[in-house]
């Protein structure tokens, strides 16, 4: 192949570009973070609490079989008092603020 026919063809090659880019490229209306859905974004949130919630109290119950302490109790316990029930008000804090900063992360900034 001569210096000419690549040439050619490199240039050829690149006037093609711009038009594969374009194809690549999904709609406007869908690319990330365009539309936010607030109802999946809701779900998948409360399903990944649900999951966090149960899956501690399967580990605390299970951590108090192998001890032979009743950790599940005494968290419950803890729980009942003045203080664990503002630690639980923190915490569900804790899982709001973690929503906002989900719910950020899905939208693209307007700057």
């Amino acid at each position: 192949m001569s210096q000419h026919e690549r040439t050619r063809s490199d240039s050829a090659a690149d006037t093609d570009a711009p038009a594969r880019e374009h194809q690549q490229q999904p709609p406007p209306d869908q690319r990330r973070g365009s539309r936010f859905d607030i109802g999946a974004w809701l779900l998948s949130t409360a399903v990944q609490t649900i999951v966090v919630l149960v899956g501690l109290a399967v580990v605390l119950f299970a951590l108090g079989q192998a001890t032979g302490v009743d950790l599940l109790g005494a968290v419950g316990g803890a729980l009942l008092t003045h203080t664990g029930q503002w630690l639980a008000v923190a915490f569900i804090a804790l899982l709001v603020l973690g929503m906002a900063l989900r719910a950020m992360r899905y939208t693209r900034p307007r700057w």
